[in-house]
């Protein structure tokens, strides 16, 4: 693993068209764009479909990147109008990075849509990229609770652990504030990125990236993309 590693999380939000428009393909141009400038290393992203995961693949994939995103709804999840909800926490990694891939489903009954955290291995570091849910507190409360018994499970297998989102919570949520103590007791930390990461929201981030405690965080920038109502985070890590 590199000593200096640069990480992200991004809202990369649906375009909800029936077709692949040009708007669409410009929409993926820009995500790509966003990737090359900024260096990253490993991307996590929310909201993004199979349909707009697919257009940026090729280009990518030529640039050196692993692309890897399974849609939350397996069975019927290339069916209009389901395509267009078949959300994946994607992950985005150079080729030279990644051991491993998988897929966990969290708990989501009570809403509408399942919810999954995205998994890559790195070697003793293991990335987690997940989307909660955006509306049932209690189904957000189940879930904190499924992810910190996860991380503490890898936690005890001497693993260190990476967790990006779009936590759909502000640093005043009760359940998020417990969230953050337990992962500190556990050596992780929150990156300190306090704008205001989606617009319309003026109280606080969603999005959120957790590191390893003696990660040294280097560069925090939030950059502003007309592709999504959301910021993108970025933070430069520096591993002990």
């Amino acid at each position: 693993m590199k000593e200096t590693l640069t990480i992200a999380t991004f809202n990369f939000q649906n375009t909800y068209h029936l077709y692949q428009t040009l708007k669409d393909k410009t929409d993926c141009y820009s995500f790509i764009k966003f990737i090359m400038e900024n260096d990253i290393d490993i991307l996590g992203t929310q909201e993004t479909t199979l349909r707009n995961l697919q257009l940026c693949t090729p280009i990518l994939k030529e640039y050196g990147y692993q692309i890897y995103g399974t849609g939350r709804i397996k069975r019927l999840g290339n069916i209009y109008p389901v395509s267009l909800a078949n959300e994946t926490n994607s992950i985005i990694f150079k080729k030279d990075l990644g051991k491993g891939i998988s897929t966990v489903k969290i708990p989501w009954l009570g809403t509408v849509l399942p919810r999954i955290i995205t998994r890559a291995d790195f070697g003793e570091i293991v990335f987690l990229n997940t989307h909660l849910d955006n509306m049932n507190n209690k189904v957000k409360a189940k879930q904190l609770l499924f992810i910190k018994q996860m991380i503490r499970t890898l936690v005890n297998e001497n693993k260190k652990i990476i967790l990006t989102g779009d936590f759909n919570m502000t640093l005043k949520n009760k359940n998020f504030k417990e969230f953050i103590q337990s992962l500190n007791l556990l050596g992780i930390k929150r990156v300190e990125a306090n704008e205001n990461s989606c617009r319309g929201i003026n109280f606080g981030p969603l999005d959120h990236i957790f590191i390893p405690k003696d990660f040294e965080v280097e560069e925090i920038k939030q950059p502003k993309i007309s592709i999504s109502d959301h910021k993108p985070i970025i933070v430069k890590v520096k591993a002990k």
